[in-house]
């Protein structure tokens, strides 16, 4: 692992997901221009499968949609079937895959939010 945490924390959207005072999940986010890219996912290895990543991936669209951002994009590894299938079954669709020298096929995807496009107004606050 190369990432700079520090730099990601301070650069980047990260929100924790806890359960009974127990970090069981994060997700990592960065608004662009005009959408916010999910850098990553993660969720604890003793609690996947129990719908927490979907969790996540739900309060991203959330966090897009306060930021008046109508798409989410994200990238994941091919190999990783299983998100693969996630991320298609809650309406991701591939955009592109790419190879990459070292860590293989790059699989991206994105899924535009609102009603036809449009984007719902934050609630007031």
């Amino acid at each position: 692992m190369t990432a700079d945490y520090d730099a990601a924390v301070r650069e980047n959207l990260v929100d924790l997901l806890y359960e009974d005072g127990r970090l069981m999940g994060l997700i990592e986010m960065r608004s662009e221009a005009d959408h916010l890219l999910i850098v990553n996912v993660a969720v604890a290895p003793t609690s996947q499968g129990q719908g927490l990543g979907r969790t996540l991936l739900t309060h991203a669209e959330r966090v897009a949609e306060s930021l008046a951002h109508g798409e989410i994009r994200l990238y994941t590894n091919g190999s990783f079937t299983d998100n693969l299938r996630l991320y298609s079954r809650i309406g991701y669709q591939v955009d592109r895959q790419e190879m990459h020298p070292l860590f293989g096929m790059t699989v991206y995807m994105s899924k535009r939010l609102g009603v036809h496009g449009v984007v719902r107004a934050p609630a007031p606050g």
